[in-house]
């Protein structure tokens, strides 16, 4: 038997792996946001519009509007993954804060790089919503994310009565300051070229930077012989 899917404008036949409709629905619904997501951070939420969306997937706009009813629904999609998505990491990343060693920054580095890989558009789309989006968006995502900050502002604190934590630091404010650091290094990994490394390797340059930078603007015990990467190879 053969029916009408409408999630693509595609006929498809009825049968298939037992249990398997449940993947199969969520399926476009993740590609859809995927797309949205991209198209944000390319050009910002408000220069993009369902025809845009439904282009870059490959389907009908009425097949895009049967996940998500409105533009306005697809946007609360992709704001409410991120938020989703970050408050996952940032609960590890609250425990890393709250380690003690060198090795307590790389572990906090590699959540924030594991956040951001498995998203790589999410930092820039973050950025746009709190540069251009509507005070009700970017209200909805501080308040998503603000439960973690407070966590991270208050290891800070605990850091300071326990002497690892610099004494002169406020901490919200460094919060804020390292988040923003964050935020927009990983924005604006995507500028690469005028170094003459590969991409690879300036990323990589660019994240041990910022690592040195926060240990350093933190913790009482930073190592400022903390070894440099190595110099740019020539390239030919």
């Amino acid at each position: 038997m053969r029916h009408k899917d409408t999630s693509g404008d595609k006929e498809v036949t009825g049968r298939g792996p037992r249990g398997g409709g449940k993947a199969a629905a969520l399926e476009p619904r993740e590609r859809i946001r995927r797309e949205a997501t991209r198209l944000i951070a390319l050009r910002g939420f408000g220069a993009i519009s369902v025809n845009d969306v439904a282009q870059a997937v490959g389907i009908s706009k009425q097949a895009l509007l049967y996940h998500y009813p409105s533009r306005e629904a697809l946007h609360d999609a992709v704001l409410d993954s991120l938020i989703e998505h970050s408050n996952r990491h940032l609960l590890v990343l609250v425990g890393a804060f709250t380690g003690r060693g060198e090795e307590r920054l790389e572990r906090a580095m590699a959540q924030i790089r594991e956040f951001f890989d498995a998203d790589p558009d999410a930092a820039r789309v973050i950025l746009r919503e709190l540069l251009d989006g509507e005070r009700e968006h970017v209200t909805r995502l501080l308040r998503g994310v603000e439960p973690w900050l407070r966590l991270m502002a208050d290891a800070l604190r605990q850091g300071q009565q326990e002497g690892r934590v610099r004494q002169e630091l406020d901490p919200e404010a460094a919060v804020a300051h390292v988040g923003t650091l964050l935020l927009t290094t990983f924005a604006l990994l995507p500028m690469m070229g005028w170094t003459g490394a590969s991409d690879a390797e300036w990323r990589e340059r660019r994240l041990g930077e910022v690592v040195r930078l926060i240990e350093r603007y933190l913790f009482t015990d930073a190592d400022p012989q903390r070894p440099r990467p190595s110099p740019r190879r020539q390239t030919k």
